[in-house]
């Protein structure tokens, strides 16, 4: 859905009035059709030929409005629906409607999405703020041919052109096709067809923050609790707001782009006069003036008014005992492997085969993931000390009760296990299936067709009595393969664990473990939609990047906290503002916020974990 649009529906008044005048013009036709007969029949040789102007009726030539048309269509589409396989009627309403001439301009439309023409990039505008599910569900969607087919669209969507779409429309148009769409909506309600759509949007949203917040205000608010943490180490000589500094790495990240050009861009905006926002350069240097540890601390610092929120007695999203994720996760690097002792090899990608590491602390089990602390890795070998970091801090917000880990070589060790255990924490991983002890239950499993097993079993010098290896049979994985496995264990799952499998069962574990996997999710919207694009070779400026990028994640987390909280929504169903919304209200905002250089006392003492 477009949240940010301005809506004009048309009232019930309004469209009452507009169906009275066209009945009106049809109803003169008829009349003056009936006279012209009437004589017609009374004298045909004295009946003067009829004109131009007496077959014109002024009714037929009322170009009805869009939402019309789809309401008309939507019709014929429940009644095929009896005899016609239809995957989405949404998509098939919107794809066999008459648009013309409610459409973008034929042709190539850079400034919206390069794959799109002006009837398709309008099907797809209609079908987003149409749509009654998440935005990432609807991006998935518009991968599917058979939807692309009723939506009559000849390409797929990414999520990311979705998101920008509403940003590059025409302030008419975007309000045009919102409109409409929010009229559809209404007269929906109560209907055969309100499944179809989304919700109406609430009567009054006020933008200076009075009522209903929308996103701006809501994340301006945010901004200012958090920005003012973040250093640049600039002197008084400095023209630029820090906010306008801060917005180039925003505006960065929203259009993929490096810093020079989001500047360049961002000083086109017509409430910047050129002094607000430094070059890309400028802000570069102002980086490379903190170490990468100043760096860690000052997002610490920044991130902790946003766990409050979370973990407020009016929000209360931390749970009494807390469970954890712990991942470590590449960003590619495509420059000399030289450059930097933080470049390590990774597995191969498309052109690259070297990357900067970052081990993070995610909550999961909540509705409110947050990335805890980002740490910038340079040796496999320290993963150990890397985890007993995260853990200290997480101990500082939460209850720790269990941890995730992933079945990397860094996690899948005597030390780091070990490092787990002083907390006295569950520990649940997906191991590697790699040594012969391992191979030998799997296979032998698969081999009886077992759909669960496991025993004891202590990775290095491990005292096996405290932990378990445990093999699950993978029924995601039998069902992709074509043909017959390799090994009889290649159906299987292994899991390493310190909870007794007696107590807690195979496949509640492996349930359990599927926590996790949202942090994958939110992995690839912090690369996509909140990380700037960059070349450089520091790694100064790759973690202050990184971790921008995953504070910009947990602010989009604490405004859908207060916003739905506001609306007395369920988080758990679908979030109230897109990642891409977000970042560009942010872009957009017309309002430079006065934030201090220099951060007011932070509420904890972090320089221990350093």
């Amino acid at each position: 859905m477009d949240e940010d649009a301005e809506r004009d529906p048309e009232s019930p008044g309004e469209i009452a009035e507009r169906r009275e005048f066209v009945s009106e013009l049809d109803s003169e036709f008829r009349e003056r059709r009936q006279e012209l007969e009437e004589k017609a029949a009374a004298d045909p040789w004295d009946y003067w030929p009829e004109t131009h102007d007496d077959r014109y009726n002024e009714a037929d030539y009322e170009i009805p409005p869009l939402w019309e048309r789809l309401d008309s269509n939507a019709r014929r589409i429940r009644r095929r629906m009896e005899h016609t396989d239809i995957s989405n009627p949404l998509a098939a309403t919107i794809g066999t409607t008459r648009l013309f001439p409610h459409y973008w301009s034929p042709g190539d439309n850079d400034d919206l999405t390069r794959k799109l023409d002006g009837n398709d990039a309008t099907r797809v505008y209609l079908y987003l703020d149409l749509s009654p599910i998440a935005e990432y569900r609807i991006a998935d969607r518009l991968k599917i041919g058979a939807i692309q087919n009723e939506l009559d669209i000849e390409d797929k969507v990414s999520q990311s052109t979705l998101n920008r779409m509403p940003g590059r429309m025409g302030a008419r148009e975007r309000t045009f096709y919102a409109s409409e769409t929010e009229t559809l909506v209404r007269q929906w309600q109560g209907t055969k067809f309100e499944d179809w759509v989304r919700e109406p949007t609430p009567e009054t949203i006020a933008p200076d923050g009075e009522g209903v917040p929308p996103v701006q205000t809501i994340v301006r608010e945010l901004r200012s609790e958090t920005f003012k943490y973040i250093r640049l180490k600039r002197d008084g000589s400095i023209e630029a707001s820090k906010d306008g500094s801060m917005r180039v790495l925003v505006a960065a990240a929203n259009g993929n782009e490096f810093v020079n050009d989001a500047a360049e861009n961002l000083n086109l905006k017509p409430w910047y006069d050129g002094s607000e926002i430094p070059t890309g350069q400028t802000l570069i240097h102002h980086i490379r003036k903190s170490s990468r540890e100043e760096i860690t601390r000052m997002f610490m610092e920044a991130n902790e008014p946003l766990f409050e929120i979370a973990d407020d007695d009016e929000y209360d999203y931390f749970p009494d005992k807390a469970e954890v994720a712990i991942d470590i996760t590449d960003w590619p690097y495509f420059g000399d492997p030289d450059a930097d002792e933080y470049v390590r090899g990774t597995k191969s990608g498309r052109n690259y085969a070297r990357a900067w590491k970052y081990i993070t602390l995610s909550l999961v089990g909540t509705d409110t993931p947050l990335v805890l602390l980002v740490l910038p890795v340079r040796k496999r070998s320290e993963a150990p000390q890397y985890v007993r970091r995260l853990l200290r801090l997480a101990s500082q917000y939460l209850d720790l009760h269990r941890v995730y880990l992933d079945a990397g070589t860094e996690f899948y060790s005597e030390d780091t296990i070990s490092t787990v255990n002083e907390f006295d924490l569950e520990l649940v991983m997906q191991g590697r299936k790699a040594g012969s002890d391992i191979k030998h239950l799997l296979n032998g499993m698969g081999r009886l067709n077992l759909d669960s097993s496991y025993y004891p079993y202590g990775v290095g010098g491990l005292d096996e009595d405290n932990y378990y290896a445990v093999g699950i049979k993978s029924e995601k994985k039998s069902r992709r393969r074509k043909s017959e496995p390799d090994e009889p264990m290649d159906d299987y799952t292994y899991f390493y664990t310190n909870l007794d499998p007696s107590e807690v069962p195979p496949e509640e574990l492996a349930s359990d473990y599927r926590r996790r996997w949202g942090i994958e999710t939110g992995f690839r919207v912090i690369k996509e939609e909140f990380l700037p694009k960059s070349a450089s070779p520091d790694s100064r400026v790759r973690t202050f990047y990184f971790n921008f990028a995953a504070h910009m994640y947990n602010i989009w987390t604490a405004a859908n906290i207060r916003r739905a909280e506001e609306l007395d929504a369920d988080l758990s169903k679908e979030k109230q503002f897109t990642a891409g919304r977000l970042i560009q209200a942010i872009e957009d905002d017309p309002y430079d916020l006065d934030i201090p250089t220099e951060p007011p006392e932070t509420g904890h003492v972090f320089g221990e974990l350093f």
